[in-house]
């Protein structure tokens, strides 16, 4: 009679307890413990509700990582808070020292950068102010070129870029600036003017991508980077602005939008993919993260103060039946 080794080519191992769902994924194994064959699966990225930060806000900004983001100012009326988070818990730390809304962000919890923004009335709005975070306080330093509001970034706190957005007399902007620690440079412009859009916040001032946004009409095309000029590139399955965005260049994900989408889509460095639905509609959020393991926080309806986690792929263990 032929063996089960013998038709599969290998043997089954046999574990006392079950190994990480990641590690072992199409990895097939008996537990001796609960006398069952068991087996782990990759299934699709899903999005779960996390705890709500302290101060609900939207046409906010935020910064870092899943488990170590930083967000920032927001409306209405125009925030300074600013909340850190550990993964689990979100702990208010010091204000920006210019409150503001529809501002932009880059780096990460313990070395964050805010800039841009818009502070009420229209008068006095559109700031290019520029403020380093060090973990604990917020720092003042050198100030955009262009002041606009509704813009984006991505990068880190010596080395970001800053793109899109509306100037004064709301006029929508493809300008785009880099900055290196020091002083602010304006590069090759954006191939659309655009405000919100999203962006690959892990990006690098050369290697970047944005996507959607809005003048009169919301986009769906999408632009790369090679830190010389922008080309044009796959769009997006659906046109939006005032998303969230997370990821780089090459691994990105693009969440929710106006109006209060729930819509989620993957970028694998050529296409979009929709994937899994956010549970609660929103735009006017932060996204920040990577492409894998992303996080939304706030937004404008219908919970301001929530916040989802994205992860891609999902693992899961699971037993083997046989009927």
């Amino acid at each position: 009679m032929a063996t089960y080794k013998g038709i599969q080519g290998y043997s089954v191992q046999k574990l006392s307890s079950d190994p990480t769902a990641s590690e072992s994924a199409g990895q097939l194994w008996y537990n001796s413990s609960t006398g069952k064959f068991k087996i782990s699966t990759e299934g699709a990225g899903t999005w779960a509700a996390k705890n709500a930060f302290n101060t609900a806000r939207f046409e906010l900004a935020g910064c870092g990582t899943q488990t170590a983001g930083l967000v920032f100012g927001g409306a209405t009326p125009v925030k300074a808070e600013t909340e850190k988070y550990d993964g689990t818990t979100w702990t208010e730390v010091g204000n920006l020292n210019l409150a503001r809304s529809q501002l932009a962000g880059a780096g990460t919890n313990t070395a964050g950068l805010a800039f841009g923004g818009n502070v009420p009335p229209a008068g006095s709005g559109w700031k290019d102010e520029t403020e380093e975070f060090d973990g604990t306080s917020w720092t003042e330093v050198f100030d955009l070129n262009t002041g606009r509001s509704s813009l984006t970034g991505a990068g880190t706190q010596t080395a970001a870029l800053a793109f899109g957005g509306y100037s004064p007399n709301t006029v929508v902007v493809a300008v785009v600036e880099t900055y290196d620690g020091t002083s602010w440079t304006e590069v090759a412009s954006l191939n659309t003017a655009r405000a919100y859009v999203q962006g690959a916040t892990q990006g690098t001032p050369t290697a970047a991508l944005v996507t959607g946004g809005q003048s009169t009409i919301a986009f769906d095309n999408t632009e790369s980077y090679d830190g010389t000029s922008w080309t044009n590139v796959n769009d997006l399955n659906t046109a939006r602005a005032r998303g969230g965005g997370a990821g780089t260049q090459a691994a990105a994900v693009c969440f929710g939008g106006d109006p209060d989408a729930t819509e989620t889509e993957k970028w694998d460095g050529t296409s979009w993919t929709e994937v899994g639905d956010m549970a609660e509609g929103r735009q006017d959020l932060a996204g920040f993260g990577t492409g894998s393991l992303a996080l939304a926080a706030g937004g404008r309806t219908p919970t301001v103060g929530s916040t989802e986690a994205w992860t891609d792929p999902v693992y899961t263990i699971k037993t083997v039946t046989v009927s």
